[in-house]
C-alpha cells in the first residue's frame, strides 16, 4: 500500500518531469498522484487496487477535460508564424522557355525549374511573375 507521502513525492516528481518532457501528459498524472496523496490523508487504509483505480480515473478525467484546452491556450499565446511565400514574386528567366514547356529561372539567387504558363516564349533575361509553386517547379507567366 502506498502512503500519502509516496503519492505526493510521485506527483511532484511527475509535475517536475513535465518541464522536461513536452506534451502535457505527466502534468495530469502528477495532479492525479497529488490528489491521491491528499485522498490518503483523509481516508487512510484504502486497498492498493482502489488507490490505483482512483488515480487512473482522476488522471484520465483531468487529461480528457483539460489537455486540449491547455494546448490551445499555449498555442494562442505564441506569435503567428511568418511563412515565406514565393507566389507573387518575380523570377528571372535564365534561358528561353517555350509556352507550356519547362526551363530554368532564377529566384532569390537560386536556379529553379520553371513552367511557362504564358502564350509566348519566355525570353532569356525576362522577368516573369511566379503564379504557383509545385514541388521544385515554379509556374510563371508574364507580369
Amino acid at each position: 500500500m502506498f502512503t500519502w507521502w509516496m503519492w505526493m513525492v510521485a506527483g511532484f516528481a511527475m509535475l517536475a518531469a513535465e518541464t522536461i518532457v513536452p506534451g502535457f501528459f505527466l502534468l495530469f498524472f502528477g495532479v492525479g498522484a497529488v490528489f491521491m496523496g491528499l485522498f490518503q490523508l483523509v481516508f487512510p487504509g484504502v486497498p492498493l487496487w482502489i488507490e490505483l483505480l482512483i488515480f487512473l480515473a482522476v488522471s484520465s478525467l483531468w487529461l480528457a477535460l483539460f489537455r486540449s484546452r491547455l494546448i490551445q491556450w499555449f498555442d494562442s499565446r505564441q506569435p503567428p508564424k511568418q511563412v515565406d511565400r514565393i507566389e507573387g514574386e518575380t523570377a528571372l528567366v535564365i534561358a528561353d522557355i517555350p509556352p507550356g514547356a519547362i526551363g530554368k529561372a532564377e529566384l532569390r539567387g537560386a536556379s529553379w525549374n520553371a513552367l511557362n504558363l504564358g502564350p509566348n516564349t519566355a525570353p532569356s533575361g525576362a522577368r516573369y511573375r511566379v503564379v504557383k509553386i509545385d514541388g521544385l517547379t515554379l509556374h510563371i507567366q508574364p507580369s
